[in-house]
């Protein structure tokens, strides 16, 4: 955005909040002092900042702050209330006197950056006729701008900017600028952020001031765009337009006839097309913004004719194609940003015509393709004698091969960010001789190598990223961070390095921000971490440490808003209380050995992982803690723990989870009817332990629950039909292993969304409805139908991503990251009967189908081709009859499948998709016949009984009967008459028992 000149003038009367006295020939008139002490009453100024014993003088008014009276007459003709960088507490909260009006000669008045709580600007300010500055900018003023400011005919300046954080109903509106026709002289104006979107007037009303030179008008709401017959603004210099509402077809075309604008800002207006060739026109340009547009289309030749040009930054648009050699006549340039426009490419690299931009200070590159060698990159931009370059952003450029010594050329460089790239090696030696260097940022590459120890010598840095690198080797603090006395964020995880420290490191005290994870401290726990003063956000996970927290890290872990500690092996038990001193405060202690009760923890965590821990009893205290107090936590991980006892019911306090896990413990009992209060939860986790009864009806209310999951529980009951109904967003469903029973209900079939369904291992019934083919996930696999799958929770450095185990091929296997693409329906082992569904086979994105050990008839559908998805098909232990269909060769994903135990018949489709499977998958169907089976079509197989008459079936029953009772004294008399058959036969029931018994006492 724009900085308004005139700001910078006024900020050289001042130096922020400390007004000088201003030198004055007289003392100031009785009258005026009097009108100014009430001014100053009214403005109920706490700090006193104003106050005449703030200029060691009581009664002469010219000697007040922000006071300026005339040398020669006395009169007042200054005021200078502004504060831009006071504090809220040292603001203007309270009225603007009418004694100004009293002040008759004051010809400037600035009361910018004080806070007025919304009230509306004094229309009197209308009537102080010898005005001829006014700046009320970011003030805290609302409402209705009044008309009367129109009568200020000898204004020169007017600033009415608002703050960039009004809301919509607080920001100062505006319903028509006629009131402007009166301000001739006006030659700047800001109204930013003032609400202009009824203002239709606005174009033809500014352009009745010929003498405007400088408007700013961001972030107005402006959406309309007036035709004008002829543009009267032949003064104007700077025009800034950033982010309004234009629209794709409103790019303001009058703009291209202001040929004296040297600055123009159009930053994030919706724009779209080519950029328009009529600002070609506008050849005094030296700064021109276009950047957050949807600008498309390659680079005009015409914008690198610009020779005056000094900052370009046409970032965040859908430019492609090449960026030409003639780039390079840009040579007045300090600013090049291009950034984020994925289609533009520099055709091997940045051309060398980039050896002319030696004023070049900021250069900003980011997400286009430049697909070149770093270290020829670096080579090309240190061309110049004296490399001027300050700022340098080149991340998921395509950038590759080694950091090299051109490095040490950009002596200037505060700045440096290459990160999302493939750079590999290690960083150079010479990278400690950027003494300039405060920000840099290298994650995501192919890094090895280990820290130089010249890093240690950049003392201007406050600002570390190496992260997600292949860094390895030892690290001595004493010397890689010898100088870094500024260094305030260090991010450094995803590398296996070892940090090695004496006991008397003293660590960078004004280090917010440490991130070490997958480094190795351990085993101890790192004594250093005593330290750090200002230590916030701390991730030591991953880091090999087994030994107990300590008391005195205890003491200090509220000053912490992310703390990670998880992937350790570290023992022993927490403190009864864990509170936070900030909201949105994120602790993950997950995959370590802590133990004993869990504890209380304050009201405002937002998130707070304690899986995979030892932690024992039950959940009351920790959850009925004051249950009347609003809980801030959004995230709550306790599963696969050895929590036990029932759920309490008081979950009406923590109404803003949004995850919930208590899954692989040992609770029990009913899930209790307040879980129904959670109306944000988008996933519900509590498989594998032992809760009964049915699922409660209040769940309904958790409408916006994207997963669900109750497997391996003893939940009775029917399938619930509500969740048909009210859950419309649910996208996983798992009951497997429950005790549910009665028919699937239509009602499921609303559930669009829903990708895997598992209800396996209960004991439904009934046929499969008709409507089963509703499950448009299912059927149709564009990701914009999965998007809502993956829950990503931002809470300090982390993210949590949602995850199932599924089973499939029989196998048990989780999903993650690529959850939003799985698409799994398995009913197996219920009494589900019926034909197989034809319905089934609209399913078309399915990839896993188990419908095995049912009760289902009839024939597999000859359009099961169509599920051209599937990888696992399983429909064993059924009834299935007729022929296995050819289309079911044309799965070329299908990598499992198992159809035996069914009665199928006839010869297997000729196909290498299918002979490739074992013979396992067609046994036990009497009349299927070839390969892979060893079992030849032209053979009789099926024993069948001669058809001999009632003699001949006299005898085929009394062939059955004799080989029962020969089978079966043969078996039986051993044992009874036999001691060591005897013995060794229940000493193998008993081992079985014992067996058993373990496997019980295990679950």
């Amino acid at each position: 955005m724009i900085i308004p000149a005139v700001v910078l003038v006024s900020l050289s009367w001042m130096s922020l909040c400390y007004y000088p006295t201003f030198a004055a020939g007289s003392s100031c008139r009785e009258s005026e002092r009097e009108a100014l002490s009430r001014v100053m009453a009214d403005l109920q100024d706490p700090s006193g900042r104003l106050s005449p014993r703030a200029a060691g003088s009581n009664g002469d008014c010219c000697k007040w702050p922000g006071v300026v009276c005339d040398n020669v007459t006395g009169h007042v003709t200054e005021l200078h209330l502004d504060c831009p960088q006071c504090s809220e507490d040292s603001t203007f909260k309270s009225k603007v006197s009418p004694s100004l009006l009293k002040l008759k000669h004051l010809s400037y008045l600035d009361m910018s950056g004080n806070n007025f709580q919304g009230t509306p600007i004094p229309g009197f300010i209308g009537s102080m006729s010898s005005l001829n500055s006014l700046f009320l900018d970011e003030s805290g003023f609302g409402g209705f701008i009044p008309h009367q400011l129109g009568n200020l005919s000898n204004l020169q300046q007017l600033g009415l900017r608002a703050a960039a954080g009004d809301g919509v109903g607080d920001a100062p509106y505006a319903d028509s600028l006629r009131w402007l026709s009166g301000l001739p002289s006006l030659e700047y104006l800001d109204l930013s952020y003032v609400n202009l979107s009824n203002a239709s007037d606005w174009l033809n009303m500014i352009n009745t001031l010929p003498s405007l030179t400088e408007l700013y008008l961001s972030n107005c709401r402006i959406s309309h765009n007036p035709p004008i017959a002829r543009v009267n603004l032949s003064s104007l210099s700077t025009l800034d337009l950033f982010r309004n509402q234009f629209g794709p077809t409103s790019f303001p075309s009058w703009v291209s006839q202001l040929k004296s604008l040297t600055s123009l800002d159009l930053a994030g207006n919706n724009l779209q097309g080519a950029i328009p060739g009529e600002l070609q026109n506008l050849t005094s340009l030296v700064h021109l913004t276009l950047s957050s547009n949807k600008f498309n289309g390659p680079l005009p030749d015409w914008l690198f004719s610009f020779r005056h040009l000094e900052y370009l930054d046409i970032s965040a648009n859908k430019l492609e194609g090449r960026v030409p050699n003639s780039i390079g006549n840009l040579t007045s340039l300090v600013t090049l940003d291009l950034s984020f426009n994925r289609g533009l490419r520099f055709e091997g690299g940045i051309p060398a015509s980039f050896k002319s931009l030696c004023h070049l200070s900021v250069l900003y590159l980011s997400g286009t393709r430049l697909n070149q060698s770093v270290s020829e990159l670096l080579e090309i931009l240190g061309e110049c004698p004296s490399t001027s370059l300050k700022r340098m952003s080149l991340s998921e450029c395509q950038l590759f091969g080694q950091l090299s010594d051109e490095i040490r050329k950009f002596k200037r460089l505060s700045r440096l960010s290459l990160q999302i790239n493939s750079i590999s090696g290690p960083i150079p030696m010479s990278f400690g001789e950027l003494k300039s260097l405060t920000y840099v940022t290298l994650a995501r590459n192919q890094i090895n190598g280990t820290i130089p120890t010249s890093f240690g010598e950049l003392s201007e840095l406050t600002w570390v990223d190496i992260s997600l690198n292949s860094m390895g080797g030892v690290i001595s603090p004493e010397i890689h961070f010898a100088k870094l006395t500024k260094l305030a964020c260090f991010f450094a995880s995803g590398n296996r390095m070892t940090l090695e420290s004496r006991p008397d490191w003293i660590a960078p005290k004004m280090l917010e921000i440490l991130h070490l994870n997958s480094w190795y401290l351990g085993p101890a726990f790192p004594k250093w971490l005593q330290g750090f003063q200002y230590l916030k956000s701390l991730d030591l996970s991953d880091s090999g440490i087994s030994e107990p927290i300590p008391d005195w890290f205890w003491s200090t872990h509220s000053q912490f808003y992310y703390l990670n500690m998880s992937r350790n092996q570290i023992p022993g038990r927490v403190p009864k209380f864990i509170s936070v001193s900030y909201f949105d405060s994120l602790f993950d202690f997950s995959w370590n050995r802590l133990e004993g009760p869990l504890p209380v923890i304050s009201s405002n965590f937002t998130a707070l992982d304690l899986s995979s821990n030892l932690f024992t009893g039950n959940l009351l205290k920790f959850l009925c803690f004051n249950p009347t107090q609003a809980r801030d936590t959004q995230f709550l991980n306790l599963q696969d723990n050895f929590l036990s006892g029932e759920i309490p019911d008081c979950w009406r306090s923590w109404q803003n989870l949004r995850v919930l896990r208590l899954g692989s413990n040992n609770l029990k009992g009913k899930i209790p009817r307040s879980i129904g209060s959670l109306t944000s939860l988008v996933s519900l986790r509590l498989q594998n332990n032992s809760l009964a009864n049915e699922i409660p009806s209040s769940v309904s209310n958790c409408t916006s629950l994207v997963s669900i999951d109750l497997a391996d529980n003893r939940l009775e009951g029917m399938l619930p039909e509500w969740m048909g109904k009210t859950l419309s967003s649910l996208r996983i469903i798992n009951f497997r292993g429950n005790k549910l029973h009665g028919n699937i209900p239509e009602e499921l079939c609303r559930l669009q969304l829903l990708q895997i369904l598992d209800l396996s291992h209960n004991s439904l019934s009934g046929e499969l409805p008709e409507c089963i083919s509703n499950f448009s996930a299912m059927a149709n696999s564009s990701k914009s139908d999965a998007e809502g799958v993956i829950y990503l929770f931002f809470g300090g450095a982390k993210s949590f991503v949602e995850y199932q185990f599924l089973v499939t091929q029989g196998q048990v296997k989780g999903y993650s990251t690529i959850l939003n693409y799985v698409r799994s329906l398995d009913l197996s082992w219920n009494k589900l009967s019926g034909k197989f569904p034809k319905q089934m086979t609209k399913l078309m994105a399915l990839q896993y189908l188990n419908m095995s050990h049912n009760l289902l008839s009839g024939e597999i559908p000859g359009d099961i081709a169509a599920m051209g998805s599937l990888e696992s098909l399983d429909l064993s232990g059924n009834r299935i009859s007729g022929k296995i269909p050819p289309g079911l060769a044309s799965l070329t994903f299908l990598n499992h499948l198992n159809l035996s135990h069914n009665n199928l018949s006839g010869r297997i489709p000729s196909s290498t998709q299918l002979h490739s499977f074992d013979p396992s998958s067609f046994i036990a169907n009497k009349g299927l016949c070839g390969p892979p089976l060893n079992v030849s079509c032209n053979t009789s197989y099926i024993f069948s009984v001669p058809d001999s008459g009632e003699d001949g079936l006299v005898w085929f029953s009394g062939s059955i009967y004799a080989g029962f009772v020969v089978g079966f004294w043969g078996i039986v008399g051993s044992i009874i008459f036999s001691r060591p058959w005897r013995e060794l036969y229940f000493g193998f029931l008993e081992d079985m028992e014992f067996k058993l018994w373990t496997w019980l006492k295990k679950l």
